[in-house]
């Protein structure tokens, strides 16, 4: 009994297999599009007839976008006191051995007497 229901599962398995769940055929994208002459955008005849213009909106959307957020730049002087802050914290911690565990901090210390955590 136990290899007629062994045969049984098998033959399901391999029914469950062939099932088409995609269909015939994938979604293929229109000859019509792929075949179509490349388009240029609109604004690219007024680039190539006039470039200063172009340029003239470029950075007016710039200043205007950079306007939205609302953020002021940051000061040369306020970011190098920074990146120096940074990097003596990271030398600081380069220099601390890994072994070494602060007096009262109890993360650092191993699991006693075979407990896990």
């Amino acid at each position: 009994m136990n290899a007629k229901l062994i045969g049984y599962a098998a033959t399901l398995l391999l029914l469950a297999g062939c099932g088409d769940r995609m269909g015939d055929y994938p979604a293929l994208m229109p000859t019509d599009q792929l075949l179509a002459e490349p388009t240029l955008p609109e604004h690219a005849q007024d680039a190539a007839t006039d470039p200063t213009a172009t340029d003239a909106a470029l950075q007016g959307r710039a200043a205007g976008l950079s306007g939205r957020s609302g953020a002021t730049p940051a000061n040369s002087a306020d970011l190098k006191r920074r990146a120096d802050a940074l990097r003596a914290r990271a030398s600081a911690l380069a220099k601390t051995s890994l072994d070494e565990c602060p007096e009262g901090d109890t993360s650092c210390t191993p699991p006693q007497d075979g407990a896990t955590e």
